[in-house]
């Protein structure tokens, strides 16, 4: 499998980054703004949103250079992730598992056009990075969550 660079998708790096900062944002916005029973964690407003919204727009900003098919599922998948930090900043428990399967199937079906379609990008690798990046920060409160209920409590 060759590794080429598509100067076209390069616009999807401008993609990460306003994404990205718009993350960085929006939960800036709402750690102010929420009420307080709907906690979003200091780890998803500064990590996981923000990486989720880089993936959102990366994609978004691919949209008028891929082919029609690729550009319907972009869409959807920009508005499958705007729903779900969306639903996080609602405080519905449910946005960790779109946060989580949403990345992971985006790399999975990027490797699979890859190897039977298309060619492997460097910008592409990045983005589906960002993406494996937002898997992993949408998973660690979990395993932390997990971690923490398995260890004895002391009483003194």
């Amino acid at each position: 499998m060759t590794i080429q660079l598509e100067k076209e998708y390069l616009v999807a790096l401008l993609g990460l980054a306003v994404g990205a900062a718009s993350g960085l944002i929006a939960a800036a916005v709402y750690s102010r703004a929420a009420p307080r029973g709907i906690p979003l964690g200091r780890w998803d407003a500064r990590v996981t949103i923000p990486l989720l919204l880089a993936a959102a727009g990366a994609h978004l900003v691919l949209i008028p250079v891929v082919e029609p098919t690729r550009q319907l599922l972009f869409g959807l998948y920009f508005a499958a992730l705007i729903g779900t930090v969306v639903f996080a900043m609602a405080g519905l428990s449910i946005w960790r598992l779109g946060a989580a399967l949403l990345p992971a199937g985006s790399i999975a079906a990027y490797f699979y056009f890859a190897l039977q379609v298309h060619q492997a990008d460097y910008v592409g690798l990045t983005v589906k990075v960002i993406e494996l990046a937002a898997v992993a920060a949408a998973v660690v409160p979990i395993a932390r969550l997990r971690r923490d209920h398995a260890r004895p409590r002391v009483v003194e």
